[in-house]
């Protein structure tokens, strides 16, 4: 297999994690055996995870789930100020504080409807009356300079796109609007059906007893935790079969067929050159069928030994993972270790993973999480590490204000790492109240010298509100270019857009666009 089939079983993996996850409705009611109670850890630190995540931004979360299943019409506007004396020396600086973008969107989600307004001012370019929109099966489009919507119905979409570009496209492509309206995550039918499908595929496949259990007292921090030890250790054989048996399970799977080709057509939408979905599905498959077939050709030597030390509540207090993988008559060493302290009102994560060459060279990434919750909200600190070195520090601080929602973000990007130190500021404040949500959002970075919020702020501000519906332009306004062939694209364009456009220039700034 190569490089492509250690790429697969990378991939595979991260599958068979996730698909742990969905084992608790079936190991919860069983006894509690090793087997069982190691699964059920790994369980429960994925599910403090999302717990996390859900705690720290449920009022966004909310509002997402609340404008998936209503109409939501929302105005997004954006400015920008700078002070920067380079900016005024050029005789810029009055150009970006004095302009101005709005965006009006509308969106309907359950009714297949998007909408699109566009007005700006730029220094003293105004521009206004920009409009689209797009449903389950026609787009639009319209100008300031014309009066009609210009339309490409989805059934004319492909031999359109063959008409304009026939070297890109065949007219062959099957062109879905609808998909714009689809959500790239998994839905709750789609995780429903991995929990049932292959949570009793990992109990029946991983044996018995390659897991055991003891007690033992371990450090985390400054604490002393009387943890349950729990061991699971595969030999090389096992991971081969357990490998070969999931990667035909998996290939054979129509609905993980399935759910590739909407994450890949969500993923592609709008892309051309993208493949297709059910192409991208097949080569997945056949490549899951032709690692199955080879999997022996990547060895696991020392087999596999996973440990995971869990206190009174089940958490996860330390990890140590090793694995070695051979690829090519070259063997790598894997270890991941970690320790997780969990107080009252805070989390201090710290995970790393080594990867240790045949030839004794080493490298390695590592992560750390300082989660503390306050009396207003969170605090937290995220760090991404090279080795020893810090590439990528995230400080996050989120409270309520009365009303209001207060979010301020750092983000430092490590000077070795990206040739010079970075940090990017985002302050942030909020307003959640049922059927509406207002915004107001502060970029701007700084790297010590040259670059600081004087030298560019940028200023989004965003309203949004339920509606009871997100109205389209009426088809009695409408010039169907989908069906013109190039002749007749060209004659429009160039004997009713081109003047059009020419008088509209002409009496905005005095002077025709030599269209």
């Amino acid at each position: 297999m190569g490089k492509k089939g250690l790429t697969i079983l990378g991939v595979s993996v991260g599958v068979i994690a996730v698909l742990a996850i969905g084992a608790f409705i079936l190991f919860q009611t069983m006894v509690n055996t090793p087997k069982n109670s190691y699964l059920l850890a790994e369980l429960n630190e994925v599910e403090d995870t999302f717990d996390v995540f859900d705690e720290r931004f449920e009022s966004e979360m909310d509002w997402y789930e609340h404008a998936q299943s209503n109409a939501i019409e929302s105005t997004v506007g954006i400015t920008a100020e700078t002070n920067d004396p380079s900016f005024q020396e050029m005789g810029i600086d009055q150009m970006i504080n004095n302009s101005n973008i709005e965006l009006t969107v509308g969106q309907d989600i359950n009714n297949e409807v998007s909408t699109l307004g566009l007005n700006a001012n730029i220094a003293e370019l105004s521009i206004s009356d920009v409009n689209a929109y797009i449903t389950g099966d026609k787009a639009g489009l319209t100008l300031p300079f014309i009066e009609e919507y210009m339309v490409v119905n989805e059934a004319d979409a492909a031999t359109f796109l063959n008409t304009i570009n026939p070297e890109a496209f065949d007219g062959s492509e099957e062109i879905d609007y609808s998909m714009f309206f689809e959500s790239s995550a998994i839905s709750e039918e789609q995780r429903e059906y991995i929990t049932d499908e292959y949570s009793s595929f990992i109990k029946d496949n991983l044996p018995d007893d390659a897991f055991e259990s003891d007690t033992e007292e371990v450090t985390i921090g400054e604490n002393t935790v009387n943890a349950d030890k729990l061991t699971m250790t595969l030999s090389e054989e096992q991971i081969h079969t357990f490998l070969r048996d999931l990667f035909n399970k998996m290939a054979e799977d129509e609905e993980i067929a399935s759910i590739i080709e909407t994450q890949m057509m969500a993923a592609s939408f709008g892309n051309p050159e993208a493949p297709s979905a059910e192409e991208t599905a097949s080569e997945f498959n056949s490549s899951l069928k032709e690692a199955a077939e080879n999997v022996e050709n990547v060895g696991f030597p020392d087999g596999l030994t996973s440990v995971v030390w869990t206190d009174g509540d089940d958490n996860i207090v330390q990890r140590d993972f090793d694995m070695s993988v051979t690829v090519d008559d070259a063997t790598d060493q894997i270890a991941i270790d970690g320790t997780n302290e969990v107080q009252e009102d805070s989390q201090l994560i710290n995970y790393d993973m080594t990867v240790t060459a045949e030839d004794g060279n080493e490298g390695g990434i590592g992560i750390t999480a300082d989660l503390k919750e306050t009396e207003n909200g969170y605090e937290d600190v995220l760090t991404l590490r090279a080795d020893t070195e810090d590439l990528i520090v995230l400080n996050s601080v989120k409270s309520e204000e009365e009303d209001n929602e207060v979010w301020n973000a750092d983000v430092s990007f490590n000077e070795q790492a990206f040739g010079s130190p970075l940090t990017v500021f985002m302050e942030s404040s909020s307003v959640y109240d049922g059927d509406q949500a207002t915004s107001d959002v502060t970029i701007y970075a700084e790297d010590g010298t040259s670059i600081t919020r004087d030298t560019a702020a940028l200023n989004i501000t965003g309203e949004s509100q339920t509606v009871d519906e997100i109205a389209v332009p009426s088809a009695d306004n409408e010039k169907d270019i989908g069906q013109m062939s190039m002749d007749e694209l060209n004659d429009y364009f160039n004997n009713e857009v081109g003047p059009q456009f020419e008088e509209w220039m002409t009496e905005n700034f005095g002077a025709p666009s030599g269209f």
